[in-house]
């Protein structure tokens, strides 16, 4: 059964249910009972240990995080740590309860900080104990149980138990804002992925294990429409092995999930989205974008839904720019140098771009009938292809990622019972955008170029593909 399948959702609800009704129930810890034998913790541990489905997961913890009982939080929080590599509400469980108000809830979430490397929870320790540094000239407060068990987990996120090791690592933390390699922050994975589908699915493509190049350095700052704050800086990241689609989901993949029953019943649509969500497409009727084509006019909650149905999710921005990259860490899949005729952009749209300012003015001219030709079928520029395979990832239509603009975390969005002035401008609503569009100039195409849109929106230049990490 697949770990992403409504199969697998119904079944893990089923043990919510029974735990929610043997053991998690919040109005009977409200009265004074009995606590957990030894063997109902162990029975907790293994219900909890069976769910595989990820919404599963996230209501567990959700539900966990503020729970009455210390006894069922320290529970559920020791019951998680097998999937505090694999799903990140486990790892936001842990974070979260560094700030409980028991002690053996805070100490069992710090010692799974600690043994899994967990770097988003680094800051969270030091502000409780204060860095190594100041250790050499006065007592840290508070002291006792508390200090020694976070002074250890620090030590064990940085890899440098020793003190004066651990101060070192804390200084370069301070300077860089950057962790040793396996506690790095800002990439979260929610995958087995000893545990991809084998073979590979049919239209998609494996990615390898293995270091790549991110982000960029001076030397690519070749234009003013870039903004160095919103960069990545260059540097060299570890992304396990992972499954991508070859090409974007078309409109005709698309519209015969999204015109079925699936797209109805939001099972698997993402929890915050809006109640009775209609995931059809808004440019259905827009000859222009023809089946064959990207599926464009969605926003990021049909992606979701549209690929959580089919047993895969969003990519984050660095599973994408790896994908686009490739093994060489290119500025476009084919290579270095921009080729005209490798991609659907601006200049086949409309004409070729003398400036930027003509290039807005002319994206004004868009109407119902100009440009006769937007997006193209995909597959229709053989050279647009990264070395792993990967094809059509720059140009024809942006893509969405599962990533937020301003965070580089995984997407929180909640604008439920939120009015839309509050919500539309927070920075939760911005999601990273990748590889440019039919509309867009030859800056915007590049493999590193961080493109932003609010969630909610339909536009004819976005689409999407998936992955199965």
């Amino acid at each position: 059964m697949h770990r992403w399948s409504v199969e697998c959702l119904l079944a893990d609800q089923q043990i919510l249910e029974s735990l929610a009704g043997r053991f998690l129930d919040v109005d009977s810890w409200r009265k004074p009972r009995d606590p957990l034998t030894a063997a109902e913790r162990d029975e907790l541990r293994r219900s909890i240990a069976g769910l595989r489905h990820p919404r599963a997961i996230e209501e567990l913890c959700a539900f966990a995080a503020t729970h009455p009982s210390a006894e069922v939080r320290r529970a559920v929080v020791e019951a998680v740590e097998p999937f505090v590599a694999a799903h990140p509400a486990a790892r936001e469980l842990v974070v979260w309860l560094l700030g409980d108000d028991e002690d053996f809830v805070v100490f069992a979430a710090v010692r799974i900080a600690g043994r899994n490397r967990l770097g988003e929870a680094f800051q969270e320790l030091e502000d409780i104990t204060g860095p190594a540094e100041l250790g050499l000239f006065r007592s840290l407060k508070p002291v006792g149980i508390g200090a020694a068990v976070v002074s250890k987990a620090m030590g064990q996120i940085l890899g440098a138990e020793d003190r004066a090791v651990r101060i070192e690592c804390e200084k370069d933390y301070a300077r860089t804002g950057q962790l040793p390699p396996g506690a790095e922050l800002d990439e979260h994975w929610d995958y087995e992925p000893e545990n991809l589908p084998t073979p590979v699915p049919d239209g998609m493509v494996l990615i390898p294990a293995s270091e790549f190049t991110a982000g960029i350095g001076i030397d690519d700052l070749v234009h003013p429409l870039y903004d160095v704050s919103d960069a990545v800086p260059r540097r060299r990241r570890y992304l396990p092995g992972f499954l991508i689609d070859r090409y974007p989901v078309t409109n005709r993949q698309y519209d015969e999930w999204a015109d079925g029953p699936a797209a109805t019943e939001h099972l698997l649509c993402h929890p915050d989205e809006p109640a009775e969500k209609d995931h059809r497409r808004a440019l259905i009727a827009d000859a222009r974008f023809g089946p064959d084509h990207p599926a464009t006019g969605v926003d990021w909650f049909d992606a979701y839904a549209y690929l959580a149905h089919h047993g895969k999710r969003l990519p984050t921005e660095l599973e994408w720019e790896k994908a686009a990259r490739g093994r060489q860490g290119s500025r476009y899949p084919w290579g270095d140098e921009f080729d005209s005729d490798a991609l659907r952009w601006f200049g086949a749209a409309f004409c070729p771009p003398e400036s930027v300012e003509h290039w807005r003015e002319v994206l004004c001219t868009f109407d119902d009938t100009t440009p006769e030709v937007t997006t193209v079928p995909v597959g229709s520029h053989p050279k647009n292809v990264s070395d792993y395979g990967v094809a059509d990832l720059v140009g024809n239509c942006w893509e969405w990622t599962d990533t937020n603009f301003f965070t580089r975390d995984r997407m929180k969005p909640m604008i439920t019972g939120r009015p839309r002035p509050e919500w539309a401008t927070a920075e939760e609503t911005s999601v990273v955008i990748r590889g440019g569009a039919w509309t867009s100039i030859a800056e915007e195409l590049m493999t590193f170029f961080r493109g932003k849109d609010l969630f909610t929106d339909r536009h004819n230049e976005i689409g999407f593909r998936g992955v199965i990490r």
